[in-house]
């Protein structure tokens, strides 16, 4: 709409009022008929523009919400979906949280390196229990059976543990997050050393009954003196 167009249809419409009467002008605002005349004898332009303005509105409006109903039913799928990962995400996170609280009740504060340090001791306190039962079936207070079933069970624990304690060391060794962990027991922490067996002489008699060696070494199936025993 030209304001040049608006300022001059203005112009003539008060020219047109300018030389009417009080009682004319009364009859104008009390008839509507009468100011809508008034209008139509002008140059409208400006409101054809308006009116034209206005039903494009109407049309664009019209298809924006035609658009909107067809996508509708994929809205509402999208937004029951949405609802339902949020809800699988609560639950995970409970579970993950009551772990998290299982495993503080259980461990309490204990650090890496005081469990690493347990877990050592645990491996060799296996280690000696294996070679009293050595001792034991050399000495005959238990029989063949017995002793193999029994130290396999804890050679098997014992390298177990090794195992877990040497990865646990390098973890702590190669993480220096980890490595500057507090520790509130103090249970200082101990070197792997996988040649180092407690009780064993590192020189045993060639005639001893049951598998020599490191984590590595066989286990007593594989040695023809106890193959008839499996």
């Amino acid at each position: 709409m030209s304001l040049a167009v608006f300022q001059a249809d203005s112009k003539r419409a008060l020219g047109s009022l300018s030389n009417l009467t009080n009682d004319q002008l009364d009859e104008y605002i009390n008839n509507e008929e009468k100011i809508e005349s008034l209008l139509q004898g002008l140059n409208q332009s400006y409101l054809q523009e308006i009116e034209q303005e206005k039903e494009t509105l109407l049309a664009s409006n019209s298809s924006l919400s035609e658009f909107n109903l067809t996508r509708e039913p994929a809205l509402i799928e999208g937004r029951e979906r949405v609802e339902k990962l949020s809800a699988d995400g609560e639950e995970i996170y409970k579970t993950v949280e009551e772990k998290m609280n299982e495993i503080r009740e259980k461990t309490g504060d204990m650090s890496l390196e005081t469990a690493l340090a347990l877990l050592q001791t645990a491996a060799s306190e296996t280690e000696e229990e294996s070679d009293k039962l050595t001792s034991q079936f050399l000495s005959n207070e238990i029989e063949l059976d017995q002793f193999l079933e029994e130290f396999i069970e804890k050679r098997i624990v014992m390298h177990t543990r090794l195992i877990k304690a040497e990865k646990m060391a390098k973890i702590l060794s190669s993480d220096p997050i980890l490595n500057n962990v507090p520790s509130y027991v103090n249970a200082p922490p101990v070197n792997i050393n996988s040649n180092y067996f407690p009780g064993i002489n590192p020189n045993p008699a060639p005639n001893v009954p049951y598998p020599i060696g490191g984590i590595s070494m066989p286990m007593p199936g594989n040695i023809n003196y106890f193959q008839n025993h499996y």
